[in-house]
């Protein structure tokens, strides 16, 4: 059994509505059949985020109410094929844990953020609520790089660099400033997951830690009580479709094989199998490749 930590499923109500996202983005029977193509049991649906929101005229929030309900719709109908994560913008903290509830009050696995709203990350103190809330729900949230206004967004805008770069170098970011910030100092028990390894975190995690080292012993950084390569083996990261083995054993190597999870980015990345023959490349033992594959996904939703 696999189980994929990073597949998208659009409900018809965003795609009508999102630019970019086409009906490929849609439709269960195909994204079914590319699942049983490539041996894959079951997957994790989140948002990529979109410009929905906008083109529909809708809040934040109210467009994630429609998203949450359509997406519920399509796993009811995936006989348990499909698991799904709700939408929570970063938003305010009173509309967050509102939306959170209800999430999970539909059947939702966790939830879904972008790694930033309009240039605000989840380091900012108002969304501690919310935080503290989701340690003690036990919901793990997985964070997308977003599509609307990824780092340097407001000087490019690229069709080739945009994805490639940008939201890699969002999601480096976004973790950076959740370590900076100690919110695993101050929830120890939350369970965050980042896309695509992190970004570019695990080729420059050792350039992180030593330059941690030497500003904190001239007194120009806080103590944050352990070095960043610590805190790195407290979260977790997907592998968003690649068939790189090196890459997948430098993740391991940061993260540890406990923390990493397979995901696909279907429909993004369209290679599934490929993706999956570079888990059972590795020189690991089975077990291990299984964890990677479904074991760890399934341990951190509760499954």
């Amino acid at each position: 059994m696999i189980f994929d930590s990073h597949f998208h499923l659009l409900p018809d109500e965003v795609i009508k509505h999102a630019s970019f996202y086409n009906d490929s983005w849609g439709g269960m029977d195909g994204h079914l059949r590319a699942m049983d193509e490539a041996g894959v049991s079951c997957a994790l649906i989140s948002y990529p985020t979109t410009d929905f929101h906008l083109k529909a005229a809708l809040a934040e929030t109210d467009a994630a109410r429609v998203y949450n309900g359509a997406v519920k719709e399509i796993a009811e109908r995936s006989a348990g094929r499909i698991s799904w994560l709700g939408s929570v913008p970063l938003t305010g903290p009173e509309e967050m844990v509102s939306l959170g509830k209800d999430a999970l009050a539909l059947g939702a696995a966790g939830f879904t953020m972008p790694t930033n709203s309009g240039g605000i990350y989840p380091d900012d103190p108002q969304f501690l609520p919310f935080f503290e809330k989701a340690e003690g729900w036990g919901a793990p949230i997985f964070f997308h790089p977003t599509t609307l206004t990824p780092f340097g967004s407001g000087k490019l805008r690229h069709p080739l660099i945009t994805p490639v770069f940008q939201y890699a170098f969002d999601t480096t970011l976004c973790l950076a400033r959740v370590i900076d910030c100690g919110l695993l100092k101050k929830f120890p028990r939350l369970k965050l997951v980042f896309a695509s390894f992190a970004g570019v975190m695990p080729f420059l995690a050792g350039r992180y830690g030593r330059t941690y080292k030497m500003l904190l012993g001239r007194g120009i950084v806080k103590d944050m009580g352990e070095e960043p390569g610590e805190t790195l083996k407290k979260v977790y990261v997907d592998t968003s479709g690649t068939a790189d083995v090196k890459m997948l054993e430098l993740a391991i190597d940061i993260f540890g094989e406990n923390r990493v999870l397979w995901g696909s980015d279907f429909p993004a990345n369209r290679e599934i199998k490929a993706s999956i023959d570079a888990v059972n490349a590795l020189s690991l033992k089975p077990p291990s490749k299984q964890k990677i594959l479904r074991e760890n996904l399934a341990a951190l939703l509760g499954f």
